[in-house]
């Protein structure tokens, strides 16, 4: 039986980025079953995004981005440099359409790279139309779905079940009965994790 693992995230967390390269490689070791929620970090960003300088100072985002650098680049993640937070809500519907159409997965890694790695603007309704073009989805399907807001009550169903779950901080990660990780900590923590999930299922009477 796969291991589940439930993460809330957003497209605008870096270390969200960094969490998906690990589960990413955690994947080849573990059998996982994998489900992604998304949890808005900046619900606050207006519809065109604001610069990233009036939410971060320049000094911590010289120093995150050199450490999201480091962390990256064990998974292939690549992070340009940081000029403008996008308002992330539209690429979290846009990823409920794709989980869907069965291209969650795809248009995952789309989005995270387009933003941290192109410096796209995934608040833009053109860059998200050409993301799901690239993942084999309906373009036009996408911009009906977003137009007549199908998929926002589940993500606010999903800011719920975070609040209930005293989810405060993200990358959040529950991995089957273990205690919750925050962060995109050390993949070794992760393993042992997954190693304690593992070894329970197998313990645990038919």
């Amino acid at each position: 039986m796969p291991i589940p693992v439930r993460i809330f995230s957003d497209f605008a967390c870096p270390f969200c980025y960094v969490g998906s390269g690990i589960i990413d490689k955690l994947s080849e070791e573990f059998d996982l079953d994998v489900a992604w929620v998304g949890r808005e970090l900046h619900p606050e960003t207006p519809a065109e995004g604001v610069d990233v300088l009036e939410v971060v100072d320049p000094y911590d985002l010289e120093q995150a981005t050199r450490t999201l650098r480091e962390r990256g680049a064990p998974y292939g993640l690549t992070f340009c440099d940081m000029t403008r937070l996008s308002n992330s809500r539209p690429a979290l519907e846009a990823a409920e359409f794709a989980r869907d159409a069965g291209a969650y997965r795809a248009f995952h890694h789309a989005a995270f790279r387009a933003y941290f790695t192109e410096g796209r603007d995934i608040g833009d309704r053109a860059v998200l139309r050409a993301l799901a073009e690239s993942c084999g989805l309906d373009p036009s399907g996408l911009d009906a779905a977003l137009d007549d807001g199908r998929y926002r009550e589940r993500l606010r169903a999903a800011r719920e079940e975070a609040d209930r779950l005293g989810v405060k901080a993200i990358p959040c990660f529950f991995i089957a009965d273990q205690p919750r990780l925050v962060g995109a900590v050390n993949e070794d923590a992760f393993r042992e994790r997954l190693q304690a999930a593992a070894t329970r299922k197998i313990l645990q009477p038919l």
